[in-house]
């Protein structure tokens, strides 16, 4: 059924505006029994399955809030790391993983999943084992990532993160790092195409709709200025229009408050701007995806890095050592624990620094998942949200990991 005008009881004189809004929002979305779809996007029941080279944007979360194995969809063929090529990546690049088995994720898995027990794992066995050369973290960035973070407005592992990922997407002759390994980070690193919710504005739905993607500069993330409170109070708008219709639908799909959907989203645009001009001059060729100047480009390709940076980020302890952020090949791919269990591996560094453990936490049984628990990752200062709204904003989860 399509949500319309009639549906929305909170038009008042005050709220005009906003609830206007509202029901043209919602009228650019049909509710189907499996998630909040584009209107005019057929409704996709667990008996159809996704037509191939369906855009993951085009269904907003897939077609399943299940996972039942019937709605399964075909995966895009690709060339990365992140998707079939995964085995002689790995292999190339010295990652063992003798009891696992990989595929690309699916389309409704949002770049999140894939990877199961091939054959029955025990407690504490070691899962993968994992170069720490290929670990991206702020402490093994070389020096110019180092000395742009430094001079952002706002310095946080976030920021630090990103240049670092940035740096590994953009390498340098005198990186002083060996050849191989660059190039290794920087096919992987060119392979995230997931990321936070909105990272691709077809999340936002209907290309037509207004506020939505049309009037996005250049993503979500992107959008907006620290002063668009007060430069849209005058419409009786909170915050930029684009992004008050985003909370709203990022609201209705999480069941969160909007107050605290909008004010996430905010707190995304702020620490974005905070660190965008610091690290524009890292990005030596800019993405040619959307029409801009060099500096929009620029600038709006360390908006989707730092929205891959936040979608994948976990800790990693080193001993005594206080816990880093870090991202580690694989685990940043893994699906979200749903269950009382918790996750069922956990990263360990071996006792010589060379390599980082997968572990078994618990005893595997073959073909169960691999998968971590995304509740545990860094947040963004000042972020406070959970459940529901922090999985599908930071990370982009589907439904079925809620």
């Amino acid at each position: 059924a399509m949500i319309t005008p009639y549906h929305t009881q909170r038009i008042t004189r005050q709220m005009a505006v906003p609830s206007s809004l509202l029901a043209a929002f919602m009228l650019n979305f049909n509710i189907s029994a499996h998630g909040f779809v584009p209107a005019g996007t057929r409704d996709m029941s667990v008996s159809k399955v996704v037509p191939p080279h369906t855009p993951s944007s085009t269904l907003l979360f897939g077609i399943s809030t299940e996972g039942d194995n019937d709605t399964v969809a075909e995966p895009k063929a690709c060339a990365s790391v992140e998707g079939a090529a995964w085995d002689s990546w790995s292999k190339s690049v010295g990652i063992s993983v003798p009891k696992l088995t990989i595929r690309p994720p699916t389309v409704e898995e949002r770049g999140k999943g894939g990877v199961f027990a091939s054959a029955p794992i025990s407690a504490l066995e070691v899962v993968a084992r994992i170069p720490s050369e290929l670990i991206i973290t702020a402490e093994s960035a070389p020096k110019r990532a180092i000395e742009a973070a430094a001079n952002a407005n706002n310095i946080s592992w976030a920021t630090e993160l990103t240049a670092a990922a940035i740096v590994a997407l953009h390498p340098l002759d005198d990186d002083a790092a060996d050849p191989s390994i660059v190039a290794a980070k920087q096919s992987w690193v060119s392979s995230w195409q997931a990321g936070g919710w909105a990272t691709n504005v077809d999340d936002l739905g209907s290309p037509d709709s207004q506020f939505g993607p049309k009037s996005v500069t250049g993503s979500l993330l992107s959008t907006g200025s620290d002063n668009d409170h007060n430069v849209y109070a005058k419409f009786r708008f909170p915050c930029h229009p684009v992004i008050h219709r985003a909370s709203i639908g990022l609201a209705f799909l999480t069941k969160a408050d909007e107050d605290d959907c909008r004010e996430a989203l905010i707190l995304r645009g702020k620490t974005y701007r905070s660190m965008r001009d610091a690290l524009l001059p890292l990005i030596l060729e800019p993405s040619d995806e959307r029409k801009g100047s060099m500096r929009e480009r620029r600038a709006w390709d360390v908006a989707d890095v730092l929205s891959r940076v936040l979608s994948r980020v976990t800790f990693l302890n080193g001993g005594a050592e206080i816990p880093i952020p870090a991202i580690v090949p694989l685990y940043e791919r893994l699906e979200h624990c749903t269950d009382g269990r918790g996750e069922n591996v956990k990263l360990i560094p071996s006792d010589d620094g060379k390599e980082v453990l997968l572990v078994a936490t618990r005893d595997i049984v073959e073909d169960e998942a691999i998968v971590r628990d995304y509740a545990l990752a860094p947040q963004l200062v000042g972020d406070d949200t959970e459940g529901a709204l922090r999985l599908l904003l930071q990370f982009g989860l589907p439904p079925k990991a809620w």
